[in-house]
């Protein structure tokens, strides 16, 4: 059993290895195999492979800094579609205590307490002074 483990080790010497594109890579995989059980189409069943066959590629390439550029894009991509889903999570449960408004002169979101009438607010982040009316 070592014996395997030695060889493996020695044939990933160099190369990229797994990351966390190449899990979602996998995890696509899976979901368009589920699909193609319930549709039984050929068209997604090849489709599928094209995610599986592509998360192999760079597992075993070489290319270390192309296959890092590559994660470094998807982890911004991931991130950023994060934020904006955990901001709307967190819009709908505080929407009985809080107002979100943008700043006209920076576009930073602004989370205010819901006081209704007009109220002036300053930007923390420009410094811009402004008015803000809430109803209901």
């Amino acid at each position: 059993m070592n014996n395997w483990r030695y060889k493996l080790s020695a044939f990933m010497q160099g190369r990229y290895g797994p990351d966390p594109l190449y899990k979602a890579l996998l995890v696509v995989y899976l979901v368009l195999l589920v699909l193609n059980m319930f549709v039984r189409s050929p068209i997604i069943m090849y489709l599928a492979f094209v995610p599986l066959a592509f998360g192999f590629y760079r597992v075993f390439s070489k290319q270390l800094a192309k296959r890092a550029a590559e994660n470094r894009r998807y982890l911004v991509l991931r991130d950023g579609v994060r934020k904006k889903v955990m901001q709307t999570v967190n819009r709908f449960k505080e929407r009985n205590t809080h107002r979100y408004r943008a700043c006209p002169n920076c576009r930073t979101t602004l989370r205010l307490q819901k006081k209704i009438g007009t109220m002036t607010v300053n930007c923390p982040k420009c410094h811009t002074t402004f008015q803000v009316t809430i109803k209901r």
